[in-house]
C-alpha cells in the first residue's frame, strides 16, 4: 500500500546497486498497473528510513520508445520505495505528481535522452 507522503531517508547505505530480475519485473508490473505506461523504475539505492527500516529507493524515469525504436527518457519524475525485508512497495509518487513533473521538465526545455535497454 502506498503512503501519501514519501518516507524520510536518514542515511544512504549503498549509493548504487542492482535489483534481481524478479523484483524488476514485479516493479514494472506495479507501476504499469498503478500509474500507467511510460514510467521506468531505475537507479536503486539502499537507504535507511526515519523509522530505522531499510528500504530500496528507486527513481522513476519518464520513458518512451521513439520513432526509431530507441528507448528514450525525459528524466526523473518521481520515486518508489520498497521495504527491504518484505519487498512490498511502501510508497510510489502519485500519478498527479508524475504528470506535473513531466510538464516541469518539458517547460524547462529538457530534451529526452537515449536510455540503456534492460535494467538500469
Amino acid at each position: 500500500m502506498s503512503l501519501s507522503n514519501a518516507p524520510t531517508v536518514i542515511k544512504i547505505l549503498q549509493e548504487k546497486g542492482e535489483i534481481n530480475d524478479e523484483l524488476d519485473f514485479a516493479l514494472m508490473n506495479y507501476i504499469m498497473t498503478n500509474r500507467g505506461t511510460g514510467y521506468t523504475a531505475c537507479q536503486p539505492q539502499l537507504v535507511e528510513l526515519d523509522n530505522s527500516k531499510k528500504a530500496i529507493k528507486m527513481n522513476i524515469d519518464h520513458t518512451f520508445v521513439d520513432k526509431d525504436n530507441v528507448l528514450m527518457g525525459l528524466g526523473i519524475v518521481g520515486n518508489l520505495f520498497i521495504d527491504f525485508d518484505s519487498l512490498q512497495v511502501i510508497f510510489c509518487s502519485s500519478i498527479e505528481d508524475l504528470i506535473n513533473n513531466i510538464e516541469k521538465l518539458k517547460n524547462a526545455g529538457i530534451k529526452p535522452q537515449p536510455r540503456p535497454k534492460g535494467k538500469y
